[in-house]
């Protein structure tokens, strides 16, 4: 285990960059450009990614974050399949977590030997470490995260120019990702903040009105609102929070044999009682033979769960909801549609937009707007699409 300096002298920074080739150097002034010119963060992250793998000429890479809530440390990015269903790294017993603690480079030349536990039960795919370069991703003087190439190709070790290369990206990295998460929170919690002024002035109305000694008639209708309005914060919060998750990098999937069949039944049984409420039946065409299919079961359970609410919520009484899954060769079709009145073609380019919500016949809107919006965002991580 080599440890380096945290804080490197003139003369040892001028002798590093000494070792960097003319080509590195220019590749290194082209991602600056490069990363300078997004502020989408799983894009920037993805070049990061690819980045370190050329610089250093190894087989793979990551990218650890400290979480700006939970301060956990979780793996935003990584090259191949290098960790499986835990996203969240320990900072003790890791490499990631010595690597920020101490916020410094580390080289492990023989990994499994070094006695420092490194995830092994994450790995998946035959993926076995056998040496790592991590260093601190520093922005302000302060360390956000770690960058680590993992595997020197040809079985090489990782020299010190990996190390100044390694270093040069995350200082490039550490700025653009920073800049990235700014511009995300600051647009997402200004739209967060807009949406939340009509429940609170309807709470604040109906409180108000509760402290008149006058209205015992609409005493009841009163509280039937504050309650309804307190749910809608809640589960607005709820979906806010999922949303953040996924449009930062972290939530990444867990990865597995998904069946549709199954996955159909699943949501089926979870919504009858409450279509049944409305005398709603809901009807499937599943095929027996099905491709299969690799996801995450939860979140695209999440994804039909959302839309079957929506066909009920939306429908007529004594209404249906039809759900088909057709195979489309090289893709797989799922159909939810429902006996509603439809959707105005004013309303429709607008369907997938954040705290956008359909009116209904009576011009009131309900649910959050988050919900397609959360389902699009699970689609695009799945590789694929959702339609109107």
């Amino acid at each position: 285990m080599r440890q380096m300096n945290s804080n490197p002298t003139t003369a040892e920074l001028i002798a590093r960059l000494e070792t960097i080739s003319a080509q590195d150097l220019k590749r290194l002034l082209e991602i600056s450009t490069i990363l300078s010119s997004t502020l989408d963060l799983k894009q920037l992250l993805d070049m990061v990614i690819d980045t370190a793998i050329t610089l250093t000429d190894t087989e793979n890479a990551s990218i650890l974050l400290i979480d700006q809530v939970t301060e956990k440390l979780y793996t935003a990015a990584s090259s191949g399949a290098i960790f499986a269903e835990e996203n969240e790294v320990p900072l003790e017993g890791s490499v990631a977590g010595w690597i920020v603690q101490n916020g410094r480079p580390l080289i492990i030349d023989e990994l499994q030997s070094s006695g420092q536990e490194y995830l092994t039960t994450s790995m998946v795919n035959g993926v076995v470490p056998r040496n790592l370069l991590g260093v601190p991703l520093v922005t302000k003087n302060r360390v956000i995260g770690s960058l680590e190439a993992i595997n020197k190709r040809g079985d090489a070790i990782y020299s010190q120019q990996d190390v100044a290369l390694l270093q040069a990206l995350a200082s490039q990295a550490s700025v653009a990702i920073e800049n990235a998460r700014l511009f995300m929170q600051t647009d997402l919690i200004s739209e967060f903040m807009h949406e939340l002024k009509t429940p609170l002035m309807a709470l604040t109305a109906a409180s108000e009105l509760l402290a008149r000694e006058t209205l015992d008639e609409q005493h009841q209708e009163l509280i039937e609102m504050i309650q309804r309005e307190t749910k809608r914060l809640s589960k607005m919060a709820q979906d806010f929070l999922d949303l953040a998750r996924l449009e930062s990098g972290r939530v990444q999937l867990v990865q597995g044999t998904v069946d549709l069949s199954l996955l159909v039944d699943d949501v089926v049984s979870l919504q009858e009682p409450q279509a049944a409420d409305r005398q709603i039946t809901i009807a499937t065409n599943v095929p027996e033979q099905l491709p299969t299919i690799i996801g995450d079961y939860n979140r695209l359970k999440q994804v039909l769960l959302n839309l079957t609410n929506n066909a009920i919520k939306y429908n007529v009484v004594q209404g249906q909801i039809d759900i088909a899954i057709t195979d489309l060769d090289k893709e797989v079709m799922i159909a939810i549609s429902d006996t509603g009145p439809g959707i105005a073609k004013e309303n429709q380019p607008h369907l997938f937009e954040r705290f956008y919500r359909i009116p209904d016949r009576e011009g009131f809107t309900e649910g959050t707007g988050l919900g397609l919006s959360i389902s699009a965002r699970i689609m695009q991580e799945h590789g694929g699409r959702i339609e109107f």
